[in-house]
Order: C-alpha cells, then sequence, then structure tokens
C-alpha cells in the first residue's frame, strides 16, 4: 500500500490546482465581469472586431472556427495587461519594449524623451535603393510634369521631407548612430537630379540641417513626422520657389510672430501611444510649437487651390498651408490610392492651434481619369515625400500627367495593394 503523501506535498499540489485554476478561469471572469477592465493597446488594429456570426457554411469550411480563435486572442482574458507586463519586463531588463527591435515599425528607445521608428532606421542605415541612371531619367519626367502643368497654369514644386533619424542622430541609442549612412542616399542624389533638370524643389534635409543645432523639435521628440513648426518653416521656404513660377499673384511669405507651446497634437505624440508597458522615462508627453502666422496684408485675398500628391507628411504640411491664410482650397492624393480633403482652406493661428480636420473622400485609383479630376481648377501641385518614398517615383503620377497632357501613349501599370510594405509584418 502506498504511502500517503506528505503534507507539505499536499499543500504544493493544492496550490498547483488553484494556479491552474485562476490561470483557466481569470480570463472567463474578466470577460463576464470586467474586472479588472481590459487594457487598451496603443498603435494595435483588431483584425476581428466583432464576435463572427454562425452559419452552417462557415462552421462546415472552418471559418466560424478559426475567426472565433483569432477574436479570442485578441478580445478574451488580459491580454493588454500581458503584453503591458511584458514589454515593461523587457525594458527593465533589456532597455527595449519589443522582442524584436529591428523589425520594420517597431519602437527604437533613444535618449529620453526620444523615440524612433526603426522603419525611417531602416532607410537611414540603407545605401541608395535607385540606380542613377533610373534616378536621372525620372527627374527627366519630373521636368516634363512641371513644363505640361505649367502650360495649364499650374504650378508644380517637389517637396522632399526629412528623416528624423538622420536629423538628429545624437538622440540615437550607441548601436544606431554608427550604423548610418548619410553619405550615398536617394534623398541626396534626387536633390542632385532634380538641380541638374532645373525642377522645382525644397530638399528639407539640407534646409532642416542647418537649423537643427537651435531647432530641436523639427521633428518632435514623440513623433515621426516634421512638427507644426517644422512643416511651417518649410512652407515658408516653399512660397518664393512658387513666386519665381511667375504663374500666381506674388504670395506674401509670412512671418512667425509667436510659438504657443501646447499639448501635443496626435501625430506629434503618434510614438507614445505605442509604448504599451506601465512607466518609462518616455511616458510623458513633449509639448507641441504652434506657430502663430503674420496676418497677411490688407486686402490680399487667398488665391492657392492645391492639389498634394505624396505620403504622410503631406498632413502636416497641409496644417502649415492653411496656417499661412493663402490657400481656398487643399486635396491630398494619399499615395495615389485615396482622397483625403482639408475642410479647411485656412485657419486663424493667434486663436486656433491647428487645422481642425482632414476629411476622407474615399478610395481614388491612380488612372489617367482620375488625374484629371484631381487637377481640374487647380493652380499649385505639390509632390510631398520622405526620403523612404523616394524610390516610389512618384507612384506614377508624372507618367499620367504626361498621358493626359502630353499625349504620352505609354500605359501606367496598376499600383500594387500594400502600399506601406506592411503585409508582412502585421
Amino acid at each position: 500500500m502506498p504511502r500517503p503523501p506528505s503534507i507539505p506535498r499536499r499543500v504544493f499540489q493544492g496550490l498547483l490546482i488553484v494556479l491552474f485554476a485562476v490561470t483557466v478561469l481569470l480570463p472567463l471572469f474578466a470577460q463576464i465581469t470586467g474586472i479588472p477592465r481590459d487594457r487598451r493597446l496603443g498603435g494595435f488594429r483588431y483584425r476581428i472586431r466583432e464576435f463572427p456570426a454562425w452559419t452552417f457554411k462557415s462552421w462546415r469550411r472552418g471559418i466560424f472556427a478559426s475567426t472565433t480563435d483569432a477574436w479570442i486572442a485578441e478580445h478574451v482574458g488580459l491580454r493588454g495587461w500581458m503584453v503591458s507586463l511584458d514589454r515593461q519586463l523587457r525594458y527593465e531588463l533589456f532597455g527595449q519594449m519589443e522582442p524584436t527591435p529591428r523589425r520594420k515599425r517597431s519602437l527604437v528607445l533613444g535618449t529620453p524623451p526620444h523615440l524612433h521608428e526603426n522603419l525611417l532606421m531602416i532607410d537611414a542605415r540603407r545605401p541608395a535603393q535607385v540606380e542613377p541612371a533610373v534616378m536621372d531619367a525620372f527627374a527627366a519626367r519630373l521636368a516634363r510634369t512641371r513644363e505640361l502643368l505649367n502650360e495649364q497654369g499650374i504650378a508644380f514644386l517637389v517637396v522632399i521631407a526629412p528623416n528624423k533619424v538622420l536629423l538628429y542622430p545624437d538622440t540615437l541609442p550607441a548601436w544606431a548612430r554608427r550604423t548610418l549612412n548619410d553619405d550615398d542616399t536617394d534623398y541626396q542624389e534626387f536633390a542632385r537630379a532634380l538641380q541638374r533638370h532645373g525642377v522645382p524643389h525644397l530638399n528639407t534635409m539640407e534646409l532642416f540641417k542647418k537649423l537643427a543645432p537651435t531647432h530641436r523639435d523639427l521633428v518632435p521628440p514623440h513623433g515621426i513626422h516634421w512638427s507644426h513648426r517644422g512643416a511651417w518653416i518649410a512652407w515658408q521656404h516653399t512660397i518664393p520657389l512658387l513666386n519665381e513660377q511667375g504663374i500666381l499673384p506674388p504670395l506674401p511669405v509670412p512671418a512667425t510672430l509667436d510659438l504657443v507651446y501646447d499639448k501635443p497634437s496626435s501625430m506629434n505624440d503618434e510614438l507614445r501611444g505605442q509604448l504599451n508597458c506601465f512607466t518609462s522615462p518616455y511616458h510623458a508627453p513633449v509639448p507641441s510649437a504652434y506657430p502663430v502666422a503674420e496676418p497677411l496684408p490688407e486686402g490680399f485675398e487667398p488665391v492657392i487651390e492645391a492639389l498634394i500628391v505624396g505620403d504622410s507628411f503631406a498632413f502636416t504640411y497641409i496644417d502649415a498651408m492653411a496656417r499661412s491664410r493663402l490657400c481656398n482650397t487643399m486635396q491630398l492624393w494619399f499615395y495615389m490610392r485615396s482622397l483625403k480633403v482639408a475642410r479647411q482652406g485656412s485657419f486663424d493661428s493667434s486663436v486656433q492651434r491647428g487645422i481642425s480636420h482632414v476629411g476622407d473622400g474615399g478610395r481614388l485609383r491612380a488612372n489617367v481619369e482620375n488625374t484629371e479630376l484631381m487637377l481640374k481648377d487647380k493652380n499649385v501641385v505639390l509632390l510631398v515625400m520622405t526620403t523612404f518614398n523616394i524610390d516610389k517615383l512618384s507612384w506614377r503620377f508624372d507618367k499620367l500627367v504626361d498621358r493626359l497632357y502630353g499625349g504620352s501613349e505609354e500605359e501606367v501599370e496598376e499600383l500594387d495593394d500594400d502600399p506601406f510594405g506592411l503585409k508582412d509584418e502585421e
């Protein structure tokens, strides 16, 4: 007859049973009672927002089961708390928030309070992606784009937006500073090619590097894109380049009367919201500097009807354009896939911090018909793109303009459905 287990062993067995029961039942208890409340995760997009409806067909094909599993993984239990605990432990032990800190969209922890996104780090470390001959041909096509648009009474300008990593390398961790490449890059070759072909352009990397020692917030510590102040400075330097084309009435360049520091806007605070840990030196919000524009000369009326073609840097750039009160309308052809419309062409920056809303105009495919639609009644076209999008070659905008106004017979291929290159990162 086996000996009965000792009292310490029984206590230990009971403890294991209790721990197992808590592990199994606590997520169910939390789901039913809402205690503790679910912890929201910043920068996280639910794949399955609603519990799937059961149908015989979805059940027979296994779709219902797989969708339910995905829903449970995202909605049931203490996932938010566990993710935050995991990230807190990683930060305390290893100085990082994620198990794969060099994944494309992962956070890179710089000198507090500076946060970076590895997408920009990848761009800052890689050599030029576009062959010199291809870049030269692209610049030649943009010169042709400028010529065709000018004939239609439309000014054209290329704006190269900055890369925060190359702009403020002193805020990076030591391992990142050692691997930066600022000698053989797409933005430098692109700027040289535009210069050779006489394409009006603003290279904000060159401009901001000169300003960076005294302007530490051209790209904010918790942001990826230029700040309101940075975009405003870029727009101030854009206006003379538009005036040089002689298409619009002479535009005044509003001076900066004041900088008002207030709570950060969403784009200036986007990386802080993705920390998803309990506490760190990066958690305190950093106020944004909002420029107050000098009033326009008496009697001057807004004249700009603008189309912006570009990436997400265009959103803050639109804010700067509206801040100047030179614009009537502003439309953004975002990645040449969807339409964004600024509900305000201008606002009084002495009483309002930023543009109130840029609305979603829906999907807009890149074809000749839509190009004609977007250019109708416009007198300014701005191609705004950051350094890591130069190799996208304007998302075929130059070729569509050539087909529309230049009589080109070249077929313009359809763009892929993954402009951000994120399908493998979801």
